[in-house]
């Protein structure tokens, strides 16, 4: 248990010596690049996402598709109810308003 803890303890004290390093990198390489230069890198890292994510089965599309149309069926229910429920609050505030002016 000793052995794992000094192990963890060390892993530890690397992983926060590369962080510190690649922090004090970016702080150096700051304002080097421009704005098309860090876009052109960032749509290089989605394109390679895309590369290395597996296309999803038939099934899991299905699925996806499923609990998008769950989801969106009750978005609907939910805003008919505040619709609904949200005018007859308004005839209540409109009738108390009227009430006492």
């Amino acid at each position: 248990m000793a052995k794992d803890k000094a192990l963890w303890r060390e892993a530890l004290a690397h992983y926060r010596a590369w962080n510190e390093a690649e922090f004090s990198d970016r702080v150096r390489r700051a304002g080097e690049q421009t704005l098309a230069e860090k876009w052109r890198a960032y749509l290089d890292l989605v394109t390679f996402c895309w590369r290395v994510n597996p296309e999803s089965s038939e099934w899991e599309q299905r699925q996806t598709v499923e609990e998008w149309e769950s989801y969106y069926a009750r978005m609907q229910r939910f805003e008919a109810r505040r619709r609904e429920r949200g005018t007859a609050t308004q005839n209540r505030i409109a009738a108390v308003r009227g009430a006492t002016e």
